[in-house]
């Protein structure tokens, strides 16, 4: 991946659904990035008091969302490593793996205005570019404008990308699903078959 510019989506993507492929594709184009990478959550910190799905079924789920496009790629790097999950670590790792690679971690607006939370957040700032999209419609252009200039003062350097509102959550989904009702068109056909096939969220 030596001079290239890469997307990172990072999420636990239980289930992963068409709200992360429309971002995930929208940041591919308007930025024209060379690929995006795909890295399902290990033991996220920040959700430690959730119940999360099994790594293996959060991980094909994320494969079988991606194996059409090929400027999607699946990093297990969060999964491979124990503990807790923490965003300047894997950024850290993945600089000194590929120094040439310039990364764009992607965010949605809602945490944008959590970001001085994350672990080492002043380190993160200063090895890792940001993109954020107005995802859910949670805030309006100005407050996330406002926003992104006041981390700049903390040498925080996030682009903003502007993305259809496409309103679904993984959350959402695994609702529908422990009620017995459609999840179809929320997310590709092959991840609704697999949450079907492993009785996922049923319980």
């Amino acid at each position: 991946m030596n001079n290239k510019v890469v997307g990172i989506m990072g999420g636990t993507f239980d289930p992963i659904h068409h709200g992360h492929l429309i971002v995930a594709e929208y940041v591919c184009s308007e930025l024209n990035l060379d690929k995006i990478i795909f890295i399902p959550s290990g033991k996220p910190y920040l959700k430690s008091n959730k119940k999360v799905s099994q790594t293996k079924h959060r991980l094909n789920m994320t494969k079988l969302a991606i194996i059409d496009n090929n400027k999607f790629e699946i990093s297990t790097i969060e999964i491979d490593r124990k503990g807790n999950t923490y965003t300047v670590d894997t950024i850290e790792s993945l600089n000194k793996e590929y120094p040439l690679t310039t990364f764009y971690f992607i965010i949605g607006a809602d945490s944008l205005f959590d970001l001085q939370k994350w672990k080492n957040h002043n380190k993160l700032f200063n090895i890792c570019n940001f993109i954020v999209v107005n995802r859910g419609g949670t805030c309006s252009y100005s407050m996330l404008k406002n926003k992104i200039d006041e981390l700049a003062k903390f040498n925080a350097k996030i682009t903003l990308v502007h993305i259809p509102d496409i309103q679904i959550s993984s959350s959402e989904i695994r609702t529908r699903v422990k009620d017995n009702l459609s999840i179809k068109y929320l997310l590709p056909e092959k991840v609704e078959k697999y949450i079907l096939d492993n009785t996922l969220y049923t319980e």
